[in-house]
């Protein structure tokens, strides 16, 4: 029967013990060094960079969406007003007119009598008066209605005078005035640049 084999506390080699524990406890030492001086910083560092870079993020994102709903209303604006601002920037504007009268009416003169800058508008009122003959009144009726056709901010200012040119012809005067408006704003560089990069 063999005897069990024992071991006494008293034999274990102290100074390896020691030696073990120093070791052991530099090694924890370092270790937690490592992990507050360097690790744990960077740790701090990465996550106050995530939350800079969140806020930037939640930033951008208000901002472009504030942007494009203001590029979509613009677009809006250019779109549903499209033709007046093309006939307020019509700068032949008074050649059109002076071409559609000639159609219906024979024009005798023509002759600038005003014209004004509306500054809180910002254009130029312009009036002309008008001298012209007819065979048939009706032709002055129909120019009329062609005039709102015209790619022009045209507007007719009362009174319109119509007086037979004589008892012998069957001819008539008619003496009338036209105020166009023209657009003097001038858009500034940077809105400009936005609206280049605004669909046609």
């Amino acid at each position: 029967m063999k005897t069990p084999i024992t071991r006494s506390f008293n034999k274990v080699d102290t100074d390896l013990f020691v030696r073990n524990l120093i070791f052991s406890i530099l090694y924890i030492s370092v270790i937690l060094g490592f992990f507050n001086y360097l690790l744990w910083p960077t740790i701090i560092a990465f996550k106050s960079q995530y939350i800079l870079e969140r806020k930037e993020k939640i930033i951008y994102n208000e901002i472009k969406k504030g942007y494009d709903n203001s590029a979509q209303r613009l677009q809006d604006f250019i779109t549903n007003n499209r033709p007046i601002f093309a006939k307020l920037s019509n700068q032949n504007a008074l050649e059109e007119v002076k071409s559609l009268i000639a159609s219906y009416l024979t024009i005798k003169s023509i002759k600038q009598v005003q014209s004004s800058t509306q500054e809180d508008n910002q254009t130029i009122n312009t009036t002309y008066a008008f001298t012209t003959q007819t065979k048939n009144v009706a032709n002055m009726w129909q120019l009329m209605e062609k005039l709102s056709t015209l790619n022009a901010s045209v507007v007719i200012n009362p009174p319109m005078q119509i007086n037979r040119a004589s008892l012998q012809a069957d001819v008539y005067d008619i003496s009338f005035s036209l105020e166009i408006v023209y657009n003097t704003y001038q858009v500034p560089t940077h809105t400009q640049k936005l609206l280049e990069h605004l669909p046609n």
